[in-house]
């Protein structure tokens, strides 16, 4: 635990009134949520290791099948480092082998939240290993969505808005490793 604290749970940021450097270590319930959240994930997308039984080695979720694409909600109560857990998450998605280098989609209802959100995560790209995007558009949405793999994009749930003559937002439906957290 001491390990993974110090690899993957730790980030520094900067005051922006004083300049001062903070380190910022995860608490005990960011810590385990993260965990739980990675291990469900790569259930939840399928990419994960089956024994020979087919059972997932990450079998939380009751009921819960591997590929099912539910992996759960994390709860927060207001002050308790939602933000941060959310970076934490993606930076142990964004390093576990089976997601095969995934694309993280940090969606909101809000405007202000996308650019709160965004502002953290810009702020832990040590952490995250690269730099966030901002999706300002819903074409620009589907242009950072086209890659093959990889990339951290914040979004509104507005621009998911499929285009006259859609049924669905289609991006979406061909990857497995394309993982959505939702505020």
């Amino acid at each position: 635990r001491f390990l993974d604290l110090l690899h993957h749970f730790i980030v520094f940021e900067e005051d922006p009134d004083s300049g001062a450097l903070h380190k910022i270590i995860a608490g005990y319930h960011q810590f385990h949520a993260v965990n739980a959240a990675v291990e469900e994930t790569v259930r939840a997308s399928g990419m994960g290791v089956q024994d020979e039984a087919g059972a997932h080695s990450t079998g939380r979720m009751h009921g819960g099948k591997p590929g099912d694409r539910r992996a759960g909600v994390v709860w927060h109560t207001q002050g308790s480092g939602k933000s941060l857990t959310m970076a934490f998450y993606a930076g142990r998605i964004i390093l576990h082998p089976a997601m095969e280098n995934p694309t993280i989609v940090v969606l909101t209802d809000r405007n202000d939240l996308d650019n709160q959100l965004f502002d953290t995560f810009a702020r832990c790209a040590g952490l995250l290993r690269q730099t966030p995007q901002q999706a300002t558009s819903r074409d620009d949405l589907r242009d950072r969505l086209r890659v093959a793999a990889g990339g951290i994009v914040f979004t509104t749930i507005q621009k998911f808005a499929p285009l006259p003559g859609e049924t669905v937002f289609p991006l979406l439906s061909d990857r497995r490793n394309i993982v959505v957290i939702a505020d």
